[in-house]
């Protein structure tokens, strides 16, 4: 018997897939992970903690949110059951996986895709019919012609729930979802429960955990891009102008929210200043 017995549960066993911090909220669960944009309907700025586009790198997103990011997240969810205790960060995705090709950024248009989070939201600006649905779903959606395309998550990752059966086409580009960072959310009334070392020893081995993701996903993406290309899929760079068009609306958007919301002109703010002054520091060099 250890010290912490933990059960684990696949996404959708317990609450509905990406409704995990209603659960820790509601006492249903007591430690989880998620991604933040599933939030959108609960906070306007949660989608910026899990990326923004062409925004923080992974080693970027990982160090502010050590720094900044996750005291942010808990003043947002201040009113409910659920602390943020930490996060994992995980690799580039893919821009978009289709089984259409995309040439302009006409192309987009009426095309059926699924997303998430700001990409979502700029697909949508760009024309495209985006729906969400959990990442399980996606498979099926694809083979049965129900969508047209998908951001799901990284080349390794893809290609481990075999989207290359289903799709013709994978491109490539950071600018969409530069990273993935999945917070670890606990419920505040079990984790006020647990001894002052076990929080210690769960929060820094949550750290070790991200590290030894992200190289482990580093090293999937890698191998997966050869083996989708062996499977027959067109991998391919997004084309400039669908890439440098998604970068101007999010700048326009982020620009339009922060304007509308002081919460997410903060977190905004102290991404922003946090990557420039990162970047500035290190091109001196």
């Amino acid at each position: 018997m250890g010290a912490l017995d933990i059960t684990l549960f696949a996404g959708g066993a317990v609450v509905p897939g990406t409704k995990e911090f209603d659960g820790i909220d509601q006492g249903l669960i007591e430690i989880a992970s998620t991604c933040t944009m599933y939030w959108l309907d609960r906070w306007v700025a949660s989608g910026l903690f899990t990326y923004t586009v062409g925004g923080l790198s992974s080693a970027e997103s990982m160090l502010w949110h050590m720094q900044e990011g996750i005291p942010l997240l808990n003043e947002m969810a201040k009113d409910s059951n659920a602390l943020f205790i930490g996060g994992i960060v995980t690799t580039p995705e893919v821009f978009l996986s289709m089984k259409v090709p995309l040439k302009t950024v006409a192309d987009v248009k009426g095309k059926k895709i699924r997303a998430a989070g700001d990409g979502g939201i700029l697909l949508s600006k760009m024309g495209a019919s985006v729906v969400m649905m959990p990442g399980g779903e996606v498979y099926e959606a694809l083979q049965r012609g129900v969508i047209d395309g998908t951001e799901l998550s990284s080349p390794g990752y893809d290609y481990s729930q075999a989207t290359y059966e289903v799709i013709k086409y994978q491109y490539l580009s950071p600018v969409r979802q530069p990273c993935e960072w999945l917070p670890i959310i606990v419920n505040k009334k079990f984790w006020a429960g647990l001894p002052d070392g076990l929080k210690m020893l769960i929060t820094e081995m949550g750290k070790g955990s991200s590290w030894n993701y992200y190289n482990k996903m580093a090293q999937a993406d890698l191998i997966a891009v050869l083996k989708v290309k062996e499977k027959g899929v067109a991998v391919e760079s997004i084309p400039k102008d669908i890439e440098s068009e998604m970068s101007r609306l999010a700048d326009a958007y982020y620009s339009e929210q922060a304007g509308k919301d002081a919460f997410f002109k903060k977190v905004f703010t102290s991404m922003s200043t946090f990557q420039k002054t990162y970047r500035d520091t290190w091109s001196r060099m």
